[in-house]
Protein backbone atom coordinates (compact mmCIF):
# COMPACT_ATOMS: atom_id res chain seq x y z
CA UNK A 1 0.00 0.00 0.00
CA UNK A 2 1.09 3.34 -1.17
CA UNK A 3 0.67 6.35 2.15
CA UNK A 4 -0.41 9.87 1.88
CA UNK A 5 3.40 10.86 2.23
CA UNK A 6 4.92 8.70 -0.87
CA UNK A 7 1.58 9.95 -2.98
CA UNK A 8 2.66 13.64 -1.57
CA UNK A 9 5.85 13.17 -3.06
CA UNK A 10 5.20 11.81 -5.98
CA UNK A 11 2.50 14.10 -7.07
CA UNK A 12 2.50 13.17 -10.80
CA UNK A 13 2.01 9.18 -10.06
CA UNK A 14 -0.80 10.18 -7.62
CA UNK A 15 -2.52 12.37 -10.31
CA UNK A 16 -2.34 9.45 -12.75
CA UNK A 17 -3.70 6.72 -10.44
CA UNK A 18 -6.31 9.00 -8.84
CA UNK A 19 -7.67 9.43 -12.68
CA UNK A 20 -7.60 5.49 -13.88
CA UNK A 21 -9.56 5.00 -10.31
CA UNK A 22 -12.14 6.97 -10.88
CA UNK A 23 -12.96 4.66 -14.14
CA UNK A 24 -12.01 1.70 -12.10
CA UNK A 25 -14.45 2.47 -8.78
CA UNK A 26 -17.36 3.37 -11.66
CA UNK A 27 -16.43 -0.08 -13.20
CA UNK A 28 -16.29 -1.72 -9.62
CA UNK A 29 -19.69 -0.25 -9.16
CA UNK A 30 -21.24 -1.73 -11.76
CA UNK A 31 -20.04 -5.33 -11.92
CA UNK A 32 -19.06 -6.32 -8.08
CA UNK A 33 -22.00 -6.77 -5.78
CA UNK A 34 -22.57 -4.20 -2.48
CA UNK A 35 -20.03 -7.34 -0.49
CA UNK A 36 -17.17 -7.38 -3.07
CA UNK A 37 -17.15 -3.86 -3.94
CA UNK A 38 -16.46 -3.09 0.02
CA UNK A 39 -14.22 -6.25 0.37
CA UNK A 40 -12.35 -4.33 -3.09
CA UNK A 41 -12.22 -0.92 -1.11
CA UNK A 42 -10.30 -2.28 1.44
CA UNK A 43 -7.59 -4.04 -0.49
CA UNK A 44 -4.22 -2.07 -1.10
CA UNK A 45 -5.49 -1.50 -4.66
CA UNK A 46 -8.89 0.35 -3.60
CA UNK A 47 -6.65 1.59 -0.80
CA UNK A 48 -4.42 2.90 -3.03
CA UNK A 49 -6.94 4.80 -5.01
CA UNK A 50 -8.69 6.61 -2.55
CA UNK A 51 -5.43 7.30 -1.26
CA UNK A 52 -4.17 8.98 -4.86
CA UNK A 53 -7.71 10.46 -5.03
CA UNK A 54 -7.29 12.33 -1.76
CA UNK A 55 -3.39 13.49 -1.96
CA UNK A 56 -4.74 15.26 -5.65
CA UNK A 57 -7.75 16.75 -4.56
CA UNK A 58 -5.87 18.47 -1.54
CA UNK A 59 -3.09 19.08 -3.42
CA UNK A 60 -5.63 21.07 -5.83
CA UNK A 61 -7.29 22.98 -2.96
CA UNK A 62 -3.59 23.73 -1.76
CA UNK A 63 -2.78 25.20 -5.11
CA UNK A 64 -6.41 27.34 -5.37
CA UNK A 65 -5.48 28.76 -1.92
CA UNK A 66 -2.36 29.85 -2.59
CA UNK A 67 -3.11 31.81 -5.85
CA UNK A 68 -5.81 33.51 -4.12
CA UNK A 69 -3.64 34.47 -1.08
CA UNK A 70 -1.05 36.19 -3.58
CA UNK A 71 -1.41 39.33 -3.48
CA UNK A 72 -2.61 41.19 -6.53
CA UNK A 73 0.16 44.02 -8.46
CA UNK A 74 -1.56 46.33 -9.59
CA UNK A 75 -0.74 47.98 -12.76
CA UNK A 76 0.01 51.20 -12.51
CA UNK A 77 -0.22 53.76 -14.37
CA UNK A 78 2.24 56.56 -15.25
CA UNK A 79 2.96 59.25 -13.39
CA UNK A 80 2.43 62.47 -14.57
CA UNK A 81 4.42 65.71 -13.19
CA UNK A 82 2.37 68.74 -13.12
CA UNK A 83 2.71 71.33 -15.36
CA UNK A 84 5.67 73.40 -14.86
CA UNK A 85 4.72 76.91 -12.93
CA UNK A 86 4.95 79.19 -16.10
CA UNK A 87 2.32 77.11 -17.97
CA UNK A 88 -0.09 78.61 -16.79
CA UNK A 89 -1.06 82.35 -14.96
CA UNK A 90 -0.83 82.39 -11.33
CA UNK A 91 -4.55 83.57 -10.45
CA UNK A 92 -4.19 85.93 -7.85
CA UNK A 93 -7.38 86.95 -5.15
CA UNK A 94 -8.61 89.87 -3.69
CA UNK A 95 -6.76 89.81 0.27
CA UNK A 96 -8.40 92.11 1.78
CA UNK A 97 -10.90 91.20 4.58
CA UNK A 98 -13.94 91.69 2.30
CA UNK A 99 -16.64 89.14 3.45
CA UNK A 100 -18.30 87.54 0.42
CA UNK A 101 -21.90 87.14 -0.12
CA UNK A 102 -24.03 84.17 -1.38
CA UNK A 103 -23.82 85.73 -4.92
CA UNK A 104 -20.19 87.08 -4.82
CA UNK A 105 -17.65 84.83 -6.28
CA UNK A 106 -13.97 85.36 -5.68
CA UNK A 107 -12.85 86.87 -9.46
CA UNK A 108 -9.13 87.25 -10.33
CA UNK A 109 -7.53 90.64 -10.45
Amino acid sequence: MKTVTYYTQHLDEAKAVASRCKLMVDQKLRTLDTGDFQEWQISNEGVNCQTARSVTEAALVRELVLKQSRPVVPVSTPKTSPPPSSAAPAMRYRSDNHKLNVGETLAPV
